[in-house]
């Protein structure tokens, strides 16, 4: 008798767990490697942005076309950092690439088109 009563609370408990698996699957990104800027990278790209006036009292701020998490669009045409900051940077292994998306300075995996990390409205 006590056998059939653990065999029964075994059952109860597996179709517990498997009923906890059925729901709504978790929201990825896709890319996992949690590649993100730097507090020094980006210290040095506010910083060289700052230096180049780019960002003047008065001027018209872009909105912010980018989000971590999200892909680049088809549409969207980012540009690489100018040259004298990028040889300022850490290099970057494959597929990690830093572009300029509208004001946005991105952080992007090239094989999955995955945005890891924004520094917003900087780059204007």
């Amino acid at each position: 008798m006590e056998r059939r009563g653990f065999l029964i609370s075994t059952g109860a408990l597996a179709a517990l767990v498997l009923t906890g698996c059925a729901g709504q699957p978790a929201a990825t990104s896709g890319d996992t490697s949690g590649m993100r800027f730097s507090d020094a990278e980006r210290k040095l790209i506010i910083g060289f942005y700052e230096y180049q006036g780019a960002r003047k009292p008065g001027r018209q701020v872009p909105a912010q076309r980018a989000k971590p998490g999200e892909k680049l669009d088809s549409g969207q045409r980012p540009t690489r950092l100018p040259d004298d900051l990028n040889k300022q940077l850490v290099y970057l292994a494959d597929p990690y690439t830093r572009l300029i998306l509208g004001a946005d300075v991105i952080l992007v995996n090239r094989n999955t088109h995955d945005i890891l990390d924004v520094i917003p409205q900087i780059a204007y």
